[in-house]
């Protein structure tokens, strides 16, 4: 995930003919097993020597949402961290059906704070 922040933040900056990148933010899907740490840490090994060294990378978690269908209602869970990126099995603590996750995967750039030369 890291290569992949530094390839589409890299791409931007040569599209814009940027010098710089102060910051860049990020969201990444709680289910992808991701701790913000390790992908800050990640980041830093794959961005070094590039115009992305010194830039900041803020890091959001986006939650899943666990649903269960019998009951026809969200319901409560946690993901722990891991490197195993299957969707894990969770059971209704109401009901004991198969819950249903809705979103928390993937990863989103969302912004990246460029320096940019005046015309």
């Amino acid at each position: 995930m890291a290569q992949q922040i530094v390839s589409a933040v890299l791409a931007e900056v040569d599209r814009r003919a940027s010098s710089g990148v102060r910051s860049i933010e990020v969201e990444v899907g709680e289910l992808e097993g991701l701790l913000e740490e390790t992908l800050r840490h990640a980041f830093r090994v794959v961005a070094a020597g590039t115009v992305l060294e010194e830039t900041d990378l803020h890091v959001r978690i986006v939650p899943a949402v666990a649903h269960c269908l019998a009951c026809d209602s969200p319901k409560p869970f946690r993901v722990a961290p891991s490197n195993d990126h299957r969707l894990p099995k969770a059971s209704c603590p109401d009901c004991g059906a198969d819950l249903e996750f809705r979103g928390g995967r993937g990863l989103v750039v969302r912004r990246a704070t460029m320096v940019l030369e005046d015309p």
